[in-house]
């Protein structure tokens, strides 16, 4: 398999981009974020691609956020920006989940339009067992699924996954399939989408975004919560101690600070 971080492949309108660091969980470096962030740019400007499909390389992970044993040797997760789908991207995206949800995975499932899953999904919230705080990730969420389940992943951290039936009963999904069905089932849903007529789909894309994105309805909100995260995660002992903890398999130490 190519070492490249991200891979994408075209087909009747539709980009099929895979997170492909499947040894390391498909989590994020630096080489997988400056990579999404510039396929992000160069998507939205091809007129051939109307529907993108996200999947994760493998079949244990769909992406389980940043690399934490990176961020364990660092003040940061060795980069500056997660790779979040663009507020103005309009076109439609869609998660294809082949595994593990989890951390800043989370992200692609609140910014995407939807997800379907495959039977061996499951999905978790680890911030809280590091010492971080999953801001974006769990608002994100709450605004697309009842809060209720919400709250409680983001208190428990490890302690609590879902499985691909709990979540398709909440929402989180649109269906579950076999694993050995969702690429092609994703690629056919998106391929439907990609024959409708595409400034449609775009306009109302932007509707969507425009009255239900967190980024876009509660600005203040977002931007107050998130610079106080930076300085739990980056700035706090607990925030190193987690990381630290995690690449040294031990349990941490907290110190509520």
């Amino acid at each position: 398999m190519t070492s490249e971080p991200v891979l994408v492949e075209k087909e009747d309108g539709v980009a099929l981009v895979q997170l492909n660091r499947p040894d390391a969980g498909n989590a994020c470096n630096a080489e997988l974020a400056t990579a999404l962030i510039d396929l992000w740019k160069v998507l939205a400007k091809d007129d051939d691609v109307h529907v993108v499909v996200l999947i994760g390389a493998g079949t244990r992970h769909f992406c389980t956020g940043a690399d934490v044993k990176r961020a364990s040797q660092s003040d940061n997760a060795g980069f500056d920006h997660w790779p979040d789908i663009p507020e103005d991207f309009f076109k439609p995206v869609i998660c294809a989940v082949n595994g593990v949800v989890a951390g800043g995975g989370w992200h692609f499932m609140w910014q995407a339009d939807f997800a379907i899953a495959s039977e061996n999904a499951s999905f978790l919230e680890p911030h809280v067992s590091i010492g971080w705080v999953p801001l974006r990730e769990m608002l994100g969420m709450a605004v697309r699924v009842p809060q209720g389940p919400i709250r409680r992943m983001a208190y428990m951290g490890t302690a609590e996954r879902m499985d691909a039936d709990r979540a398709l009963t909440l929402g989180i999904v649109t269906e579950v399939v076999p694993a050995a069905e969702l690429r092609d089932h994703a690629m056919k849903i998106a391929k439907t989408i990609a024959k409708q007529a595409p400034l449609a789909v775009r306009l109302q894309k932007e509707a969507f975004q425009r009255a239900f994105d967190l980024r876009y309805a509660w600005r203040e909100l977002y931007d107050h919560m998130h610079e106080k995260r930076i300085r739990v995660d980056w700035e706090s002992e607990d925030g190193r101690e987690g990381p630290r903890a995690f690449a040294e398999k031990r349990a941490p130490v907290w110190k509520g600070r």
